[in-house]
């Protein structure tokens, strides 16, 4: 790094307070786009599931809520690449329902109230594998339940959403 340093004249002065404050701005500037980056990735969804559902009462609209393990669940990342993180999905979805995604990561550490509220959400609802897709009215009443993905993309998982809401509608 010298020899870069000799070619263009440059004299590194790493103790002094301007390149401590430059290189403390960056460090930080670099927690915050990862944090974003991280809140980027549930879709911009809901993550509190009570906010949820006060959320599906006041626009009368029912709850589709995502359990996911989004670092360590294969059929979990694979369901959110190809369906939850495209605009197509979001735009179509939000028209029917609130989305709420309930993570349960491994590796990335969530805030201690949010992981006591999910580990509650998904001890209430029996959850047993992930992803689970659950379709519930506001009040929380689960009509549909959707086990693991496969594959498929957007098209269908739409599909499958929709006529899942227009069969509640007919009971």
């Amino acid at each position: 790094m010298q020899k870069y340093f000799d070619k263009f004249g440059i004299k590194p002065n790493v103790g002094s307070p301007n390149n401590i404050m430059s290189l403390l701005k960056t460090i930080i500037l670099a927690i915050l786009s990862v944090t974003f980056t991280t809140t980027a990735q549930a879709g911009d969804f809901l993550t509190d599931f009570e906010a949820g559902k006060k959320k599906a009462a006041a626009e009368k609209k029912c709850m589709l809520v995502k359990f996911t393990g989004s670092d360590w669940c294969p059929p979990c990342i694979k369901l959110d690449k190809e369906v939850f993180s495209k605009p197509v999905f979001k735009s179509e979805v939000e028209k029917d329902f609130v989305v709420i995604v309930l993570d349960y990561p491994r590796k990335e550490k969530l805030p201690a109230a949010q992981t006591k509220a999910n580990k509650e959400v998904a001890k209430k609802y029996k959850l047993r594998s992930y992803p689970t897709v659950m379709l519930m009215d506001s009040q929380g009443k689960v009509f549909k339940s959707i086990s693991g993905y496969s594959g498929g993309g957007v098209e269908p998982y739409l599909k499958t959403l929709k006529s899942s809401l227009r069969a509640r509608k007919f009971q």
